[in-house]
């Protein structure tokens, strides 16, 4: 299976769920850790050192989504128990692991969010010449 552009779908969902089933199988607890960035969207007074670790387990998080570029989910955070929708670019993520055995981490490389602006316009969308036209020359 391959994309539009040719190139194969993304492997990194596909080992972070495998992270998932694991924990879900062996009973133990999937953590993730984030470098927040801009395009994060996270609980910020839970930040520390530019990180943060999120719990993953059903019971924690719901919503789970992951997705070639996004991992999405709704939990509770602070005293108060505040539901926030947190939203982390998949480029961000430093590492999933199960929390009872972290010698089996998977360690990821954190790269640059692009923009969003950069994002919604793919090479397809940009201006197109007008047909029977010739370009106007600027003297």
């Amino acid at each position: 299976m391959t994309t539009n552009n040719g190139n194969p779908p993304p492997i990194k969902p596909y080992l972070i769920n495998a992270v998932l089933d694991y924990c879900r199988s062996t009973g133990t607890t999937p953590y993730v850790m984030v470098a927040v960035d801009d395009a994060c969207s996270v609980p910020r007074e839970f930040v520390r050192d530019g990180r943060i670790i999120f719990d993953l387990t059903d019971e924690a998080v719901n919503r789970l989504e992951i997705t070639d570029d996004w991992l999405t989910f709704q939990a509770r955070f602070g005293e108060t128990n505040d539901i926030f929708d947190v939203e982390v670019p998949l480029n961000r993520i430093i590492c999933v692991t199960p929390l009872e055995y972290q010698q089996f981490a998977l360690q990821f490389e954190v790269t640059p969010t692009p923009s969003r602006a950069q994002e919604a316009t793919p090479d397809a969308e940009a201006p197109k010449p007008s047909v029977g036209r010739r370009p106007m020359r600027v003297k």
